[in-house]
């Protein structure tokens, strides 16, 4: 006797059986209200997070004119589509449970697997959503969704914190940053009762050419409004058909700081927000391609941490042919690893680093005297290198501010990149010091009824 065959089910099949929002509210995904719509009878786009934490998976579910559910998903542009993507996306990207692979089988084997198992549980286990479906209009050309933070955004209009920040209303109203800086206002009641209304500054973040974070600046700490998905995301400045320098900093106002100081021409701004992820880099290279940008600059802190995020975004961006990354990221040492077939390559960058090394030992013994014994205290701050295999090799890099540049610059000139670039840095901690310490300068020189950063304004043509 034969064993029964599974009934064949078809992809058309699937999208008729299977409601999208009924199949994400059974595998854990939570109905976030608060941004779903301006309000529940009458919103377009829906978000639902798994768990109710948005960083764990997030989607947005809307009703397409043709009456089926589909969604997408801001973190990543590629997870979008009907029920069917939702389940290979997860199949190939395993983030939550409920959605398992089937042994033996292709993906496509495994998305019908998962829909049979969705199609056969008993109808305790399964959530429905008839109130929520109804709720659901379809979206038409020209509907967007719009996150929750940017409805509390409005045009730059109050610059005063900026100000406070050594930054001129000249530079502000520049047409390189317009619609790139807002105004975010925050509105709450108090412990004894009492309305408030703060209006803070704020940068939005993009990803893949969509507004999908908000980094808000006021006095004292910075945050990031809720919900905002900025780890792959960056702040950038407007760019022109000219357009051929991308320089990085990593907050908006050394951005905006360095284009007040130096004023260049041809050239764009990204802000990290005060980091540098591996997606951030991905985004910088598709930026690069998008742009068709040639030279990069990276100008982080002045700092450990600035130098170490010059070496990640130069390493991410080295020439396909000679792959390199930071393999390790101690408390004393980074260490790079190359994989080129090159020897020359090397051989110029170690022979560099062998410069420097020499340098430094010669500075040691001056100091500690001609006949003192090499000790662990100089071995610390020399740049090791080594052939670990054959087309693999290695730099140890003590993390000092001199020697991380040192090696960021050598590796740059010794080594092929994807574009050309060239290290930028600010004589202070960060861009925005050296500002402010330059209007220091100024304003001895003036008297007291004639302000910095109005003296600053006048000297640059504000008219008024």
């Amino acid at each position: 006797m034969q064993t029964p065959r599974e009934p064949e089910l078809t992809f058309d099949q699937v999208k008729q059986a299977i409601n999208l929002v009924d199949l994400v509210l059974t595998l854990g995904y939570e109905h976030h209200r608060q941004l779903s719509g301006p309000a529940l009878d009458q919103g377009k786009f829906h978000t639902f997070d798994y768990r109710g934490k948005a960083k764990l998976d997030q989607v947005i579910v809307y009703k397409a004119p043709s009456g089926d559910y589909l969604y997408f998903n801001r973190a990543d542009d590629r997870d979008k589509g009907s029920v069917i993507d939702f389940l290979k996306n997860r199949l190939e990207n395993p983030r939550i449970a409920g959605i398992q692979a089937s042994s033996g089988k292709s993906i496509w084997g495994s998305v019908m697997d998962n829909a049979r198992r969705f199609l056969s549980l008993p109808a305790s286990q399964r959530k429905t959503s008839p109130q929520l479906q109804q709720a659901i209009a379809p979206v038409q050309r020209g509907d967007q969704y719009v996150p929750d933070f940017l409805l509390k955004t409005a045009p730059l209009t109050d610059t005063s914190y900026l100000n406070a920040r050594g930054l001129t209303n000249e530079t502000l109203s520049n047409g390189c940053f317009e619609g790139r800086i807002l105004n975010h206002v925050h509105e709450g009641v108090s412990k004894t009762g009492q309305p408030y209304k703060f209006i803070n500054t704020a940068f939005p973040q993009v990803y893949n050419d969509k507004i999908v974070g908000l980094e808000i600046k006021a006095h004292g700490p910075m945050a990031q409004a809720a919900d905002s998905l900025n780890s792959s995301a960056l702040w950038l400045s407007n760019s022109g058909p000219k357009t051929n320098t991308l320089l990085v900093t990593e907050s908006a106002f050394d951005a905006l700081s360095h284009y007040q100081l130096k004023q260049p021409t041809n050239t764009m701004y990204a802000s990290t927000s005060g980091q540098l992820t591996d997606n951030q880099v991905v985004e910088i290279r598709r930026l690069i391609t998008n742009q068709n940008l040639k030279t990069v600059k990276p100008a982080f802190d002045n700092n450990v941490a600035g130098h170490v995020f010059d070496t990640q975004l130069i390493t991410g961006l080295a020439h396909v042919s000679t792959p390199m990354h930071i393999e390790r990221s101690l408390p004393g040492q980074l260490t790079v690893t190359i994989h080129s077939d090159q020897e020359p390559y090397f051989r110029k960058l170690h022979e560099q680093t062998k410069n420097y090394n020499q340098q430094i030992t010669e500075g040691y013994f001056q100091l500690a005297g001609r006949h003192a014994p090499p000790t662990h205290t100089l071995h610390s701050e020399l740049i090791l290198a080594g052939k670990e295999a054959d087309n693999r090799y290695q730099f140890h890099i003590p993390k000092r501010v001199e020697a991380l540049e040192f090696f960021n610059r050598a590796l740059m000139q010794s080594y092929p990149m994807s574009v050309k670039m060239d290290l930028e840095k600010s004589r202070a901690s960060d861009w925005n010091d050296q500002l402010k310490e330059s209007l220091k300068g100024k304003t001895t020189a003036l008297t007291p009824e004639q302000p910095a950063v109005e003296e600053a304004s006048r000297r640059r043509g504000i008219r008024r």
